[in-house]
């Protein structure tokens, strides 16, 4: 298989100054390309002889981040081998294929201080010390599964392509270079064959072993599979699941403790990053959550080390402070906020009855408004928090609309919380995670949350709990099933008999289905509504439609389209049929002709619309408290 030709990338200098303005990100790679660009440190990989035709001159850097952006600068488009550099990938494979305990068995992850390439085992376990030198890569190569050569050797291609989010192939030439010149890798594999490390099939394992190292890559393709380790296993460009997280987990470690060969001691007291190196010149380097690095320049150090990759590395974590254990999130500030329903609740207005209930009850509803990550020390705020809350509690909402990752130790925290509440007939909602939190916090079959466990956003939830606290306190005779009679309404107190005979007259009675158009924006407002049975919703169309935001909501008892009354003119948003609704219509026209007749009616009304108003004010103003305070 032939290697593509270099896909050199060279904007014109206008433009690229233009990104410099724009990216600082950007400008300081080109930065520190140009510092390094000069140093002539160290000396090409000759051992390989096809690698000793190497440019020394060729530099590039690429960095990408774990949603897929990527910046480039240099020579970042030149195809190379990855050489050593596939060894995390294949022992990455190795556990997809087998599983952490199998593959453990087989090949270890202790360091050793020796070179790449020595001849050295764990005498004790029978096994090479780890999957990063040649010896334990060797190992790793023969547990790839497949009937043959071809068919393993396809499997590791389409792997590598995967992590890279593009085809790859194999340089032919170097392969070749490698096969006839790799005796030693050669004695190695003979050792692990005379002690049972590998099987008889030793050519084999070696064939597909010198074609995984022989790969072509680019210094964009490394960051883009740093990256999918960085995402944990997931490629930012593609959106495929290339490597499950925990053998994510295992690769990364490796490469943190074996890495960068007799050398990985200094670098991860220095770079502080998970790195690996190839004799082509490349180095990868992962800050996991975050970005992968990927560097190219073939001239090595006496470790094989790429000498300008290895300062690159140096450079950009002393500047942005980029290594692992240089900067712990803190926990504190895991809760932005916290508030209860008696204050603040949801969108859907109530009726007076309901509200009494929400007044006297809606303590029993806590939300906690989460930000940040969550992980073990965050989760564990958290829980301490919640101590102190956990008495006349009814149901928790976690809002984690500002919520950016969660690891499995949060993950399995909240499901011991939701368990925990569970046992005390309490409930745990969660409220405005992003779509991928929530599939990750649901994912594990033992841990089944309940279907009515996840909401949009944190209104819906409330009005899930309120309508359950109504549901409690008022006895159902006290709902009645049909809709609320017409001389019930609040709207209609202190009218008189005749009045309220009058007013009925003119009144109208519509039905709506559930998701039925009410009010549509920028219609004439001439009719008053009121709700008798079912639900509505004010909404706004935003995105020219692509989208809408929930207002408000109305229960039975609840007026909507109040500017009719006071001042007519247009509709400002369209209220919508939650579920099969009921209304009571009053056309402002027909309303005008009566207080001809009964001249008090018309102030009567507006005195309840207006206590009705007022009592929303002073809830809103509540709402501000309890938010702000």
């Amino acid at each position: 298989m032939k290697g593509p030709k270099a896909m050199q990338c060279q904007p014109q200098k206008a433009k690229t100054e233009e990104r410099l303005l724009a990216s600082p990100i950007l400008a300081a790679l080109h930065d520190v390309h140009r510092t390094y660009r000069q140093n002539d440190s160290g000396s090409v990989a000759t051992y390989i002889p096809e690698l000793a035709r190497a440019d020394p001159s060729l530099f590039g850097i690429s960095l990408a981040t774990a949603d897929g952006h990527i910046y480039e600068v240099g020579d970042a488009r030149h195809p190379f081998t990855i050489q050593s550099i596939s060894k995390p990938f294949v022992h990455g494979m190795a556990l997809a294929d087998h599983g952490r305990a199998f593959v453990h068995s087989k090949v270890g992850v202790e360091p050793t201080g020796d070179a790449f390439n020595s001849i050295v085992f764990d005498e004790r376990s029978n096994r090479p010390f780890n999957p990063m030198v040649n010896a334990g890569a060797i190992a790793t190569a023969a547990l790839i599964r497949g009937n043959g050569l071809e068919e393993r050797l396809s499997r590791v291609l389409g792997f590598f392509s995967d992590f890279a989010g593009r085809r790859l192939e194999i340089d032919e030439a170097v392969f070749l270079s490698e096969k006839e010149t790799g005796h030693r890798n050669r004695a190695i594999a003979w050792l692990e064959r005379n002690f049972g490390m590998i099987d008889e099939r030793i050519d084999e394992h070696l064939d597909l072993y010198f074609n995984q190292c022989s790969i072509l890559v680019t210094a964009c393709d490394l960051a883009v599979m740093a990256a999918t380790l960085a995402n944990s296993g997931v490629n930012p460009l593609t959106g495929d699941r290339v490597l499950a997280p925990e053998h994510v987990r295992d690769v990364l470690s490796v490469m943190h403790s074996c890495g960068m060969y007799d050398y990985t001691g200094a670098w991860s007291f220095s770079v502080g990053l998970p790195a690996k190196s190839g004799v082509g010149g490349g180095i990868i380097a992962v800050l996991p959550g975050q970005f992968g690095i990927g560097t190219f320049s073939p001239p090595l150090d006496d470790r094989g080390n790429s000498c300008r990759g290895i300062k690159v590395c140096e450079e950009l974590s002393e500047r942005f402070n980029l290594h692992v254990f240089a900067v712990q999130p803190s926990p504190l500030a895991v809760v932005r906020q916290r508030y209860q329903a008696e204050s603040v609740r949801s969108k859907r207005l109530r009726s007076p009855a309901e509200r009494a209930v929400l007044d006297r009850f809606g303590a029993g509803v806590t939300v906690y408004e989460l930000q940040g990550d969550l992980y073990f020390a965050a989760m564990e705020r958290l829980l301490r928090d919640l101590e102190v809350d956990l008495e006349g509690l009814c149901y928790l909402i976690l809002d984690g609309k500002r919520v950016g990752r969660i690891d499995g130790s949060a993950r399995r925290l909240l499901s011991l919380m939701r368990e925990m509440l569970a046992t005390s007939g309490k409930r745990l909602l969660l409220a405005g995670f992003p779509p991928s939190v929530e599939e990750l916090l649901k994912a594990p079959a033992d841990e089944a949350w309940p279907e009515d466990s996840g909401f949009a956003d944190v209104d819906r939830a409330l009005e899930w709990c309120e309508n359950r606290l109504i549901a409690a306190h008022i006895p159902a005779t006290g709902r009645k099933a049909g809709p609320i009679p017409f001389q019930a309404l609040d709207l209609v107190t202190r009218l008189t008999e005749a009045e309220l005979a009058a007013l009925a007259a003119i009144t109208e009675e519509a039905r709506y289905q559930a998701g039925e158009l009410i009010i549509r924006e920028g219609e004439a407002a001439d009719c008053l509504y009121i709700l008798g049975a079912g639900g509505v919703s004010v909404q706004l169309a935003l995105d020219g439609g692509k989208r809408t935001k929930r207002l408000a909501a109305f229960a039975p008892g609840v007026c909507f389209g109040e500017t009719a009354l006071y001042e007519g003119g247009i509709r400002s948003a369209d209220v919508v049929a939650d579920e099969p609704s009921f209304c009571y219509r009053l056309p402002t026209e027909r309303l005008k002709t009566m207080v001809e007749d009964f001249p008090d009616v018309r102030g009567k009304l507006l005195f309840n619309l207006g206590r009705e108003l007022s009592a929303r004010l002073c809830a809103a103003t509540a709402e501000i408290r309890a938010l702000e305070g």
